[in-house]
């Protein structure tokens, strides 16, 4: 039994092979998917005209052209970066400048804990000061709020 017994390949093939790696981009993010998916869906277009090719030069064809999308897709990207509305996305202690929390551990040596939604984070300042006293974000040291006495 061949392996076109089984699984023959025509532009069909090639455009759902296009659809299973935009499902997969979608599934496993890191935008290499969605450029292999064109090269596929590319693919199937170039088997629609030319549905003689040969499977070897089919397989050669499509990994070629995966990696020259992906090597355009890539470079496109870094000329033209995905801008977002939210500029602290990613940076979750910076969501918290300027708000104000209560304490819920003493600041010792100026080191203490305070609740945030259902976690605790580090906080840091220059004062001590008792549980139950609020304080407000100022800074972000890494996973540390830097915080001041209000």
């Amino acid at each position: 039994m061949d392996f076109l017994d089984i699984i023959p390949l025509n532009h069909w093939t090639w455009l759902v092979t296009a659809l299973v790696l935009l499902g997969l981009e979608m599934a496993i993010p890191g935008v290499v998917f969605m450029w292999m998916a064109i090269a596929s869906a590319i693919m199937g277009g170039v088997i629609f005209f030319l549905p003689t090719i040969s499977w070897e030069v089919q397989f050669i064809t499509f990994a070629i052209l995966s990696i020259i999308s992906v090597v355009i897709g890539r470079g496109f990207l870094k000329r033209h970066p995905i801008a977002s509305d939210d500029t602290t996305l990613n940076q979750r202690g910076r969501q918290y400048i300027g708000q104000t929390f209560t304490l819920a551990r003493d600041m010792e040596n100026g080191k203490g804990r305070v609740r945030i939604g259902d976690g605790t984070w580090n906080v840091t300042g220059d004062f001590d000061a008792r549980t139950g006293e609020k304080v407000k974000v100022i800074d972000v040291d890494a996973t540390v709020l830097i915080v001041k006495k209000t």
